[in-house]
């Protein structure tokens, strides 16, 4: 496989790693142990994952509240799609369609779904910034562990003028798992899933939490500082003066006792007796002071926004208030989901996954969401897009156009191709407009009766 590559003529630049813009969770959970301090661009964060392994999502999924809330929305929404071929016609998107060679997606691997495949892909993003995929055997899909995939590039010089370098070329790309094995793939066999792009190497993604990490850091600092207070008998800070007599013995004993009978939560709010002397005073602030519901609250947003995802969908408190459920805000907030964050990804997904199928000619991989409870208002929103089509084609027909024309015309959103495709005939009617209107046909006179014929009333006919 790697002479294949190099069979390329491209003289070989290095292999890059996986490392993303920012930190990316995964490699920082995998360098630190949790507890420990992670110096980056001259500040300080604490390293708070639970841990993580070769698994999609490391540890960094349920270190946070304010992380997990977001990324479970994403995730299973993501997973709710599913996927077929879409025609192309002129270059317009057609009609869905399905065939066998989709069969793969269907059932991924043994014993699990499309939406198995979609959950893990959109966890490695999340955690790594990047999702890889390739088919062994060819009837399954197999899932490369981001932090052993290094991507194969090779040198691009100008040969117009003087051969200067211009930059890099993605040739392959390498899954070392361990220091003795390397497999190494073309750019072809490789589902290369990064819906957020790194503004460094247009070759790899990065994670949507990694521009707010320190609003994660700060999220886990309050909610240990609010630990420690309960803990400390739900004060922020006690100082107890005693008499300068005191004697080492007497102050040590004290100090023990006022542990014992006031520190911690289940001591909270009970009386303190004091011996002559001893003086207490409560210094620092309370929680209220602090602000730290607000402090916390606008660390979420932040955390909802990078997801992409408002904060009235996930149910964090500041998206709660005010007009945010109303019924046209929310759906607005809805719409902003669908349109700006969940579509997008498909699309990736969609065109990142297609270069691992046989893709029809004139047709491209698209997904379907027709089945998506979640958005079924769109739904609503497309019938009435439909009707006003449909409105604007009877108009046109009326005015005289080619029925098949008005169509084209209304679904392509070209008027031009109205041109030349007029019958000559105006009005509903659709009558030529220089000819007469066609006589009216006279009205016959009925016939005599026979003499002696008799009528209905068997009277003979007045003379």
């Amino acid at each position: 496989m790697l002479a294949r590559l190099l069979e390329r003529q491209l003289p070989m630049s290095g292999i890059g790693g996986n490392e993303t813009q920012g930190l990316s969770l995964y490699d920082w959970a995998k360098m630190y142990r949790p507890g420990a301090q992670v110096g980056y661009g001259g500040t300080l964060y604490q390293a708070f994952q639970t841990g993580a392994g070769g698994g999609p999502g490391g540890g960094s999924y349920t270190a946070s509240p304010a992380v997990f809330a977001p990324a479970a929305i994403r995730i299973n929404l993501f997973a709710e799609a599913r996927f077929l071929w879409q025609q192309l016609r002129n270059g317009k998107p057609g009609d869905l369609f399905g065939n066998a060679d989709l069969a793969i997606l269907e059932a991924p691997w043994p014993g699990h779904t499309t939406a198995d495949l979609l959950r893990v892909a959109e966890m490695d993003a999340f955690a790594a910034g990047n999702s890889y995929w390739v088919r062994e055997p060819a009837d399954q899909l197999y899932r490369l562990d981001p932090a052993h995939v290094r991507l194969l590039y090779a040198k691009r010089y100008d040969a117009t003028y003087a051969g200067f370098e211009i930059g890099d070329t993605l040739i392959g790309y390498a899954y070392v798992p361990d220091k003795d094995h390397v497999t190494t793939y073309t750019p072809e066999e490789v589902c290369h899933y990064k819906p957020h792009p790194s503004p460094d190497n247009p070759y790899l993604g990065q994670s949507w939490i990694s521009p707010c990490l320190p609003d994660v850091s700060t999220d886990a600092d309050l909610t240990a500082h609010k630990q420690s207070v309960l803990r400390n008998g739900a004060t922020l800070s006690t100082v107890v003066t005693l008499d300068p007599e005191t004697s080492p013995e007497q102050f040590d004993w004290i100090v023990d006792m006022f542990n014992r009978q006031k520190v911690g939560p289940a001591n909270a709010n009970k009386p303190l007796f004091l011996g002559g002397g001893a003086d207490v005073k409560t210094i620092g602030q309370t929680f209220e002071n602090l602000a730290l519901q607000s402090l916390q609250n606008a660390g979420e947003i932040r955390v909802a926004a990078c997801a992409g995802i408002p904060p009235a969908i996930i149910g964090f408190s500041e998206g709660l208030k005010g007009s945010s459920l109303n019924a046209g805000n929310y759906g607005e907030a809805r719409k902003r989901l669908s349109d700006v964050t969940m579509r997008p990804l498909w699309r990736d997904f969609a065109g990142s996954m297609q270069s691992l199928l046989p893709v029809p000619g004139g047709a491209r991989l698209w997904y379907d969401v027709t089945d998506i409870a979640f958005l079924r208002e769109d739904s609503s929103d497309a019938a009435q897009i439909q009707e006003t089509a449909s409105t604007s084609i009877l108009k046109l027909i009326q005015a005289g156009y080619e029925p098949d024309a008005a169509v084209d015309a209304i679904m392509s959103g070209d008027l031009s191709r109205l041109i030349g495709r007029h019958t000559g005939l105006f009005s509903v009617q659709l009558q030529p407009p220089t000819l007469a209107p066609p006589a009216r046909p006279s009205v016959a006179t009925p016939p005599a009766l026979p003499t002696g014929a008799k009528n209905g009333n068997n009277t003979a006919p007045p003379n």
